[in-house]
């Protein structure tokens, strides 16, 4: 049995607009962003949206927010322009959505990747242990599943919790 979330979708999108109105507005360093917030927030036991991640020949991706960042629907809160995403005008992140402790994951992740190129984002996404694993369970594929398991450093008491409660946990 995998660890299983169900994604807080109106979380996911008020995460996305929190990104682009902190600063980053690349869609690829986005999507990193997102796998280090939920890598550091699964690590103290749940993560922050619940999406769950693929691993692509570039790297890690949220499924759902991919998929939504793509091609974003009217009075979501933002556009798609070319690689970038763009905040509706007088848009801001409604942080009603956001624990303290989910912000501080995503600051973490926004450390880890915001404005940096895409090589450097690239070869860094690509030293991740769940990444490499995904990749190495399943050859040939091109977007294999990261397993939330994967994302967690070594406490295997967390892996077996999540496993059981995860699917019940509200995020």
């Amino acid at each position: 049995m995998n660890i299983k979330f169900t994604i807080n979708t109106k979380k996911a999108i008020e995460a996305i607009v929190w990104i682009i109105q902190r600063g980053e507005s690349n869609i690829y360093n986005a999507m990193k962003i997102f796998f280090a917030a939920d890598k550091y927030h699964i690590n103290m036991g749940r993560p922050v949206t619940g999406d769950r991640y693929v691993a692509m020949p570039f790297g890690t991706v949220p499924v759902w927010i991919y998929a939504t960042v793509k091609n974003p629907k009217p009075g979501i809160g933002f556009t798609k322009d070319g690689n970038n995403l763009v905040l509706d005008p007088g848009r801001t992140c409604d942080t009603d959505y956001l624990s303290v402790s989910d912000i501080e994951a995503l600051e973490h992740g926004f450390i880890e990747y915001a404005g940096k190129s895409f090589a450097a984002v690239r070869e860094k996404n690509h030293q991740e242990p769940a990444w490499i694993n995904a990749v190495n369970r399943n050859p040939g594929s091109k977007a294999p599943t990261i397993l939330f398991e994967d994302m967690i450093d070594g406490k295997e008491w967390l892996v077996d919790d999540l496993k059981v409660w995860g699917k019940y946990l509200c995020l």
